[in-house]
């Protein structure tokens, strides 16, 4: 069902599937809610899903010019809040990563279980923060259409490239809508975060880690790392792949959050 909040001075969008327990999907940077359908047939089984579309991605404009990962984090609770759900499973990918760790750091008690596709909890190193800048200034110059076509090309595994070159297509299509403003105030607010390392430290919770043995973004290092932190975690690690677990190992990312959600 197709549903919309206000926020941002904006009328944002949102969709539920399902019924059962609350799980909340969250996209990523450039992305937007429909790059969990994949996963959605199964999940709304037995599940109620929620998956938003972040404002300045996909049906959600964009009317602020200052973003931050808790800014995000509050247009999830708002979309909680009117669909009067107290408790959650909380997943996010890359960028929903990030606002994932702020909304467990500000409302941790709503949270069941929460978990990190793709992600991770340390802020940018220097050199991270000195290419968001470059990718900021690159966009002001010359759009989004190049930096989006390398950026999409970069985070998919060669092997899955080769044999999904329409899929990759249709993304980076999608993915070239979006405002040069929203992209470049979604960099800069990750740019900006800081470390959520007591997040996952101080969690009694389980916490979900699916990652990328060659993700880029995610770093190898980081996500060991951040495994070792929660008191209770789930860690599942893909060869062969970068980023983009939810498209590249969709069977086994599914079969994982259905058991880490019935825990």
């Amino acid at each position: 069902m197709d549903k919309w909040i206000r926020y941002g001075g904006a009328d944002c969008y949102y969709r539920v599937e399902g019924t059962g327990k609350t799980l909340m999907l969250v996209h990523g940077f450039i992305e937007e809610g429909n790059m969990w359908n994949g996963l959605l047939n199964e999940l709304k089984k037995t599940h109620k899903v929620i998956i938003p579309d972040l404002p300045g991605f996909g049906r959600s404009p964009l009317l602020v010019n200052e973003l931050s990962m808790d800014w995000y984090a509050g247009f999830l609770h708002e979309i909680l809040k009117k669909e009067n759900t107290k408790q959650l499973t909380l997943l996010g990918h890359s960028m929903g990563g990030y606002i994932t760790l702020s909304f467990a750091g500000k409302h941790g008690e709503m949270l069941t279980r929460f978990g990190l596709l793709n992600s991770h909890c340390f802020e940018d190193t220097p050199i991270k923060k000195e290419n968001r800048l470059k990718g900021i200034a690159f966009i002001k110059e010359h759009g989004t259409r190049f930096f989006i076509s390398e950026l999409y090309n970069g985070i998919f595994h060669d092997t899955f490239k080769k044999k999904n070159k329409k899929l990759i297509e249709t993304l980076i299509h999608q993915a070239q809508k979006y405002s040069p403003e929203a992209v470049m105030l979604a960099n800069a607010a990750m740019m900006n975060r800081k470390d959520k390392s007591e997040v996952l430290k101080n969690a009694t919770i389980p916490v979900l880690f699916i990652n990328g043995k060659e993700d880029e973004s995610a770093p190898l290092a980081l996500t060991l790392k951040q495994a070792s932190y929660p008191p209770i975690a789930d860690f599942h690690l893909f060869d062969d792949a970068k980023h983009m677990s939810v498209f590249e190992r969709k069977a086994e990312v599914i079969k994982f959050i259905k058991a880490f959600c019935s825990r």
